[in-house]
C-alpha cells in the first residue's frame, strides 16, 4: 500500500495492491485510520488499480471507510477499479453510496461540485 496526502483537498490517496480479503481489507482499516487522524484530511480516495480479487471482506472494509468519512463530512472515491470489482461494488449497492470514477481528479472534480455519488467517467 502506497499512501499520500493532498492537503489542498484534505484527501488520504491510498493505492492497494493484490487481493483485497480479510487480512487485507483490516490493514487497509488500520492505516486509512491512521492517516486521517494524524493529516486532519476529511476525505478518502482508493486506487483500485492494482486490485486483482476483492471479496465480501473488501466490501464490509468499503462501507466502514464509507462511514467514517460521512461522520467527518467527507467524500470516499474509489477510482480505476477493474470491471470485476465495479460488478461487485454494485450488486452490493455501494455505487450509491461512494464516488466511482476511472481517474482521482474525474473523482476530485465530482466531489467538489457536490455532484452525484455514482461517477463513471
Amino acid at each position: 500500500m502506497e499512501v499520500t496526502l493532498m492537503a489542498k483537498h484534505r484527501l488520504v490517496v491510498m493505492r492497494i495492491y493484490g487481493e483485497i480479503d480479510h487480512h487485507m481489507a483490516g490493514e487497509i482499516k488500520k492505516r486509512v485510520e491512521r492517516e486521517i487522524k494524524s493529516t486532519g484530511a476529511v476525505n478518502i480516495a482508493l486506487d483500485f488499480g492494482g486490485v486483482t480479487f476483492m471479496d465480501s471482506s473488501g466490501i464490509g472494509m468499503i462501507i466502514g471507510r464509507y462511514r467514517t468519512v460521512r461522520a467527518l463530512g467527507g467524500s470516499l472515491i474509489i477510482f480505476d477499479a477493474s470491471q470485476q470489482v465495479l460488478r461487485l461494488i454494485e450488486m452490493a449497492g455501494i455505487n450509491d453510496l461512494v464516488l466511482i470514477s476511472d481517474t482521482l481528479q474525474h473523482g476530485i472534480n465530482m466531489m467538489k461540485s457536490g455532484k452525484g455519488a455514482r461517477i463513471n467517467a
